[in-house]
């Protein structure tokens, strides 16, 4: 057994061990009359002796070498954190990721709170690389299209990256350029999707706020429905059909209806405070464009530069800001956390992307093989003789339960705000070298990059915390009534049919 220690003997008893002898009066002086150690045991004894070291020596390293954590530098987590890694991980969402331990704090929480974010490698070459690997593996050949001669336009400085993937399929950058077009507009996008499982109007007063937006309702059939059209046979499909509670794929399906057609997607539980074209309308540059923005001439003023960075592609707002409250842990999975009730972009953005595959990762790869440790665990208890209501109640475990109680992923985990913040934080990483900890204290809608961001009275006006303003608040968007009614959602609870993609 590799924890039971062998003891080597430190001390050994020569077998050789002259006897003095008797006295006469003949007998050699005192010191003549010890029998001198013949050379050759004298040579064998320190043989032994340099052997016996030599082993005790090696049985250390062994045990040292055995006992050493592993230290994978990449983020291991089920719900990303790469695309390209979804074919291999294993793990829980909510695992740690391991990092240099001299590291400096982003903020005065400490280095728990930077680690409670999964972002994985965000160095742009690896977020390319994985998010061209993820659409080739896991999306209908329609959308393989649409979306990789998308991705250039998010990141214009990395022509060379996409050509090698990819050859000319990145012909929408501009080669040499020392400009780049404007992004693609989410204003451009004027769709309002909703959904419910059961199909009602437009209590939100979406419409009536925006009369030239178009507006849609998708129930639980429809919503069958447009997977089967929009994402037949792949990954996608058999993804939906094993999510195993409705929220879940409630969750996803935004994320699904906005990578394709883009648009606001917003819970039917919200209310439409002020036009969509006036949402971040007066953000500020994040820096004053400093280190990210084209570096202006001498007579370009901050106005045109923001005129020349066109309007946002996505607009995301944010829910908790906790501050330096050292128990943030115990209300919040992190300390600054996204809202996903209200998104608005344009097809084919990046964070779209990333969460779908993340998603993707934890349904089709982790979840048949939690389901088959925990029916492995149950056999073996019970072949053990332990009592039944172990294996029972293990039996019953919902995939769904918190990692810490040993589920697969909370819902907030595999398809809600944790993983989608994860997930716009690592896209702000990769493209911007944004993080968290710039977004904390945010009081006016900020702009970085294509991303427009709004404080929590943005998205959250009245919840009486985090500096959030009354829903009468100028910069008031959209006012959430938590109804919550995801968290009773054992009716509609699927058995996961895990299958291959195209078989379900």
């Amino acid at each position: 057994m590799h924890d039971q220690k062998q003891t080597l003997p430190l001390h050994v008893t020569y077998p050789y061990r002259p006897s003095l002898p008797s006295s006469s009066s003949s007998s050699p002086s005192p010191v003549s009359a010890i029998p001198k150690s013949p050379p050759l045991l004298l040579r064998r004894w320190k043989g032994l002796t340099l052997t016996i070291l030599f082993l005790i020596g090696v049985q250390l390293v062994l045990q040292i070498k055995w006992y050493e954590p592993s230290l994978d530098h990449t983020a291991t987590t089920s719900n990303g954190p790469t695309f390209a890694e979804v074919e291999e991980e294993v793990v829980t969402p909510t695992g740690s990721i391991s990092k240099d331990p001299m590291r400096v704090p982003l903020t005065d929480l400490g280095v728990e709170a930077d680690d409670s974010y999964i972002l994985g490698d965000t160095s742009p070459s690896a977020y390319i690389a994985s998010a061209i690997d993820f659409v080739q593996h896991s999306l209908p050949p329609q959308h393989q299209i649409m979306i990789l001669d998308a991705l250039p336009q998010f990141f214009p400085n990395a022509e060379n990256l996409f050509k090698n993937r990819l050859g000319d399929v990145a012909h929408t950058m501009t080669s040499g350029s020392s400009s780049q077009p404007p992004l693609p507009a989410m204003i451009d996008f004027q769709h309002v999707w909703q959904t419910n499982k059961d199909r009602v109007g437009d209590l939100g007063g979406w419409l009536l706020m925006n009369p030239n937006w178009e507006w849609s309702m998708l129930d639980d059939r429809q919503a069958d429905e447009w997977i089967d059209r929009y994402f037949p046979a792949s990954e996608v499909k058999a993804m939906w059909h094993a999510l195993p509670l409705g929220i879940m794929r409630a969750d996803t399906l935004r994320y699904l209806l906005l990578l394709v057609h883009g648009g606001v997607y917003s819970d039917v539980d919200t209310a439409c405070l002020k036009p969509i074209s006036t949402w971040a309308s007066k953000a500020v540059l994040w820096k004053d464009g400093k280190d990210w923005l084209i570096p202006p001439s001498e007579t370009t003023t901050l106005e045109s530069m923001k005129e020349s960075l066109g309007p946002p592609s996505f607009v995301i707002g944010v829910e908790a800001d906790i501050g330096s409250r050292p128990d943030w842990h115990m209300w919040y999975a992190r300390p600054l956390q996204l809202v996903q009730w209200t998104l608005a972009s344009t097809p084919s953005h990046p964070i779209l992307l990333d969460v779908i595959s993340r998603i993707v990762n934890t349904t089709n790869h982790n979840l048949p093989k939690w389901l088959a440790s925990r029916d492995a665990k149950v056999a073996q208890l019970r072949r053990q003789g332990d009592p039944s209501e172990v294996a029972d109640r293990l039996m019953t475990l919902p995939p769904w339960a918190d990692s810490k109680d040993g589920g697969l992923a909370s819902v907030m985990e595999w398809t809600g705000p944790g993983v989608f913040t994860d997930s716009a934080f690592r896209y702000l990483n990769a493209r911007y070298n944004f993080t968290w900890a710039d977004l904390r204290g945010l009081r006016e809608p900020l702009r970085v990059g294509d991303v427009a961001i709004l404080p929590v009275t943005g998205f959250s006006p009245g919840v009486g915390q985090f500096g959030a303003g009354e829903m009468y608040d100028p910069q008031a968007m959209v006012h959430h009534r938590f109804a919550g009614s995801w968290k009773d959602d054992r009716s509609d609870q699927r058995k996961p049919r895990i299958s291959h993609f195209g078989k379900t």
